[in-house]
């Protein structure tokens, strides 16, 4: 299991096995059953994690006190690069979307294995700037895409992040509720539940109890792509 996350995960890039080893070796795993919160927004932020199985959601809430979900995050991703860049809170809260482990590092184990390995923090920094652009294009596409496009783009991505391919199309590697996708794009459930009945009819994708199948990635990625679909 350790070598999957070694191979997967982005925060060993260009981490020698020397290297990878020590700081695996400092990991205490954390785990978790389904909808238990790894982390809560606002608390001070104390370990870094790595996820080894399963899928956290990462969400916060907002103003009028709705859910907001960011994003999920599966094998070999990060969740509170925080820690590596000081005092600081969780921006987000970290829930188990199904049974998950993690691997996680305190602060202080941490600030030692980025002295000794200092690509480690470059690393973690780079995983941070990135999700911040991602959070930057899903609010431009909140402001400039219609729903339908973003509800649709959002299925594709989801299949694509860990996706399992079966005969009929790809699974979406881990359980989703309608509200849950509601939040990812900004929207209500009522038009999220709407767009998916219409697309199940149409069979575009399969629905089962918060799993979700994209039958037809590609007719599903030209509507995320087509501004001249309505919602």
């Amino acid at each position: 299991m350790e070598q999957m996350i070694q191979d997967a995960s982005p925060i060993f890039a260009g981490l020698d096995d020397r290297a990878r080893l020590a700081i695996l070796s400092a990991a205490r795993p954390h785990v978790l059953k389904a909808r238990d919160v790894l982390a809560r927004e606002g608390e001070p932020a104390r370990t870094f994690h790595v996820v080894q199985l399963g899928h956290l959601k990462l969400s916060r809430v907002s103003l009028d006190g709705n859910e907001i979900v960011l994003r999920f995050v599966g094998p070999g991703e990060p969740f509170g690069g925080v820690v590596a860049v000081g005092d600081a809170t969780y921006p987000l809260t970290a829930t188990a979307a199904e049974p998950t482990r993690t691997l996680g590092w305190s602060r202080a184990v941490l600030e030692e294995l980025m002295s000794a390995h200092p690509r480690l923090r470059t690393n973690i920094v780079s995983q941070i700037s990135r999700h911040l652009s991602d959070a930057l294009t899903r609010v431009q596409e909140v402001t400039s895409d219609r729903v339908e496009q973003r509800v649709a783009r959002a299925l594709v991505r989801l299949a694509a992040h860990g996706g399992v391919p079966t005969p009929h199309g790809v699974d979406i590697a881990h359980p989703v509720t309608r509200d849950e996708l509601a939040g990812l794009v900004g929207t209500t459930l009522f038009t999220v539940s709407r767009l998916l009945a219409r697309w199940e009819t149409d069979g575009l994708i399969a629905s089962r109890r918060r799993r979700i199948t994209v039958l037809s990635p590609d007719r599903l990625a030209a509507l995320a792509e087509s501004p001249a679909n309505r919602s």
